[in-house]
């Protein structure tokens, strides 16, 4: 696929659509892992300040923009990519497909209970989803993966936020075969229910950023990397 570097870091160039189409087809016919970093202008800044975090970052199979700032940042490169793919959409967008081929899936991430609630949400969503496993994000890192590699599973969704859950992916990834690893934030917390996505009004106009901030106001440090992100976009042109 077609990428796009925004600041040493390799975006994928493409539409949602498209890319779930692409990893589905490749997680078929390709026996390697396929490592997900759904990255947004605090995940690009984060990979500025650790070089270990940026090599996990770079290395992984694609980096989708989840973050407006990242595609407004590709357009003052004059490279524009083709449209934001939000993590949690990406979540849903896989869970539908396995509803259809049974593909089985791992939950891991978030506080005791977090996952399991997300378990219970998604087989309500999707009845003929296929979920083998979930974990906390609290437990021994290592005997996770252990645990998830026995049980197979086809998509692994860590929610245990950035560094971690790139960290765990680039440690782990060759404990798997035919696996879609993906790390999704706090996603496991929103299909859970104990966090509320934006309206559909503020997705629309592109503005789920300032929901997040006037909903969790202690966010407002990690938003101030939205600005000073593109301000770093802008220095390297």
């Amino acid at each position: 696929m077609k990428k796009i570097n925004i600041l040493g870091i390799p975006f994928v160039d493409t539409t949602k659509k498209e890319f779930v189409s692409h990893v589905l087809t490749l997680a078929t016919s390709n026996k390697e892992p396929i490592s997900i970093v759904t990255a947004n202008p605090e995940i690009v800044m984060l990979t500025k300040e650790n070089a270990q975090y940026e090599q996990y970052v770079q290395r992984s199979t694609y980096v989708v923009a989840d973050g407006i700032g990242v595609v407004i940042g590709s357009k003052i490169l004059g490279t524009p990519l083709r449209e934001r793919i939000p993590g949690y959409e990406l979540v849903h967008a896989f869970m539908k497909n396995a509803d259809v081929n049974k593909n089985r899936f791992f939950f891991y991430g978030g506080k005791p209970g977090v996952a399991e609630a997300a378990a219970k949400k998604a087989i309500a969503l999707y009845p003929h989803i296929n979920i083998v496993g979930t974990a906390d994000g609290y437990g021994d890192r290592d005997a996770v993966a252990t645990q998830a590699a026995s049980l197979k599973p086809d998509f692994i969704f860590i929610a245990t936020g950035a560094p971690k859950q790139e960290e765990w992916i680039a440690n782990h990834r060759h404990q798997f075969e035919h696996c879609v690893l993906m790390g999704v934030g706090g996603s496991l917390d929103v299909l859970s229910g104990n966090v509320r996505r934006a309206p559909q009004l503020f997705i629309k106009l592109n503005l789920e950023w300032f929901y997040r901030l006037i909903t969790q106001p202690t966010r407002i440090k990690r938003m101030m990397k939205i600005p000073l992100f593109l301000l770093k976009v802008l220095q390297s042109k």
